[in-house]
């Protein structure tokens, strides 16, 4: 005598389909993710090159009035903050040129744009 087993099959195609489906999901959605990094950390390197290069014209601009004989009030008072005042240039980022210490002449000038700083320091 023959046994048979009866094997019910309905719907494993539909749960293959989402198996496959759920795979193709993560593995997009992994991509996306790196993707979207990647242009948040673009978006922040440019903008600390902005701040770089504002810092680095508070610095030439401070080199510039230093050559042509020093435009400050007294730098007797090593702490003095932001010497020009407020500058804000026509990229929309800035500088705050602050005297740090006398002597040797310590100059410390910080970029700003949208949030993020960087500065360059002279000393002379």
């Amino acid at each position: 005598m023959k046994i048979r087993i009866k094997v019910k099959t309905s719907g494993s195609a539909l749960m293959l389909t989402l198996f496959i489906l759920s795979a193709v999901m993560l593995i997009v959605i992994g991509g996306a993710t790196t993707i979207a990094a990647g242009l948040r950390m673009g978006t922040i390197q440019a903008q600390s090159t902005r701040a770089y290069f504002a810092a680095e014209a508070g610095a030439e601009k401070l080199l510039y009035e230093v050559r042509q004989g020093g435009n400050f009030t007294d730098l007797s008072h090593p702490g003095e903050q932001n010497i020009f005042g407020t500058t804000t240039l026509s990229i929309g980022a800035g500088y705050i040129v602050n005297y740090d210490s006398f002597p040797p002449f310590v100059f410390t000038s910080i970029g700003h744009y949208r949030g993020t700083q960087r500065s360059v320091e002279l000393d002379f």
